[in-house]
């Protein structure tokens, strides 16, 4: 009985723990956090925090990072995006970004938004979107998958030109993975446009001048995409290239579809 009361005690100590770290809170310059119970933005950027000892103001500037509670309606959206309900998706989405300015929401719910849109077939408008974005958070702009999600966008919405030059600035960066990725997606535009014979060459050289970039899935992806438009051009080493990504490549999301294809 008494190891039965500890438990329960330091399980209570342990759901009050996480309730506090849950609350809304500001981030100071200096790297304090100020919890509250109770959050709100202004429209000028300032934020009022509902402490214990009242509402504190924080002006606009004077804090790194304000958060508040996930709010239900960005778990609903994304439920949205899983049931193909692609308009609800959008709508609860743009009514977080509203709300949520300047308390992290905003942002969180802003990257799903071109996903529904794309699910619904509008990749311009995703691509527009991917630039809102990028607008509301510049940091953005340094997270790997959201600039590779905007690519995915404009190669959808056929903005080659301007694709070709992002993928030339990725190239010159000098990170070898990267540069492997444009590749790939170099093969990707040709592809999109019936190319299939300067695709299969961009694939391939993918997978034969990059051999140093170890990323399963980067070599994974080349290697499956490469043998997909060799089986299309109907050259008999696509079976090859399929073997490869179940051999070398297995942990590839792409290894499963390939060994059906073998």
């Amino acid at each position: 009985m008494k190891t039965t009361k500890l438990i329960l005690i330091g399980l209570a100590a342990v759901l009050a723990a996480t309730a506090v770290l849950a609350a809304p809170y500001v981030v100071l310059p200096d790297g304090r956090q100020v919890q509250g119970t109770a959050i709100r933005a202004l429209p000028n950027g300032d934020v009022n925090l509902t402490t214990e000892m009242g509402i504190r103001t924080f002006p606009k500037g004077s804090y790194l990072k304000a958060v508040a509670d996930k709010p239900a309606e960005y778990d609903q959206a994304a439920a949205a995006i899983k049931a193909q309900k692609y308009d609800e998706a959008v709508k609860l989405l743009e009514g977080v970004v509203a709300k949520y300015r300047y308390l992290g929401w905003d942002v969180e719910a802003s990257k799903l938004v071109p996903q529904a849109l794309l699910g619904k077939g509008d990749a311009e408008g995703a691509v527009k979107a991917y630039e809102q974005l990028f607008l509301l958070s510049p940091d953005e702009k340094q997270n790997t998958d959201t600039v590779w999600g905007m690519r995915r966008a404009m190669l959808k919405a056929k903005q080659y030109p301007a694709l070709i030059r992002q993928l030339d600035a990725v190239a010159a960066s000098g990170s070898r993975p990267e540069a492997a990725r444009a590749q790939i997606m170099r093969g990707d535009i040709q592809l999109d446009q019936n190319n299939v014979e300067l695709a299969a060459m961009d694939y391939l050289r993918t997978s034969i001048l990059f051999t140093d970039v170890r990323d399963a899935a980067i070599q994974g992806e080349a290697c499956f995409k490469a043998a997909a438009a060799l089986e299309q051009l109907r050259d008999p080493r696509a079976k090859e290239m399929y073997k490869k990504v179940v051999t070398d490549y297995g942990s590839s999301p792409y290894a499963a579809q390939a060994q059906g294809r073998m």
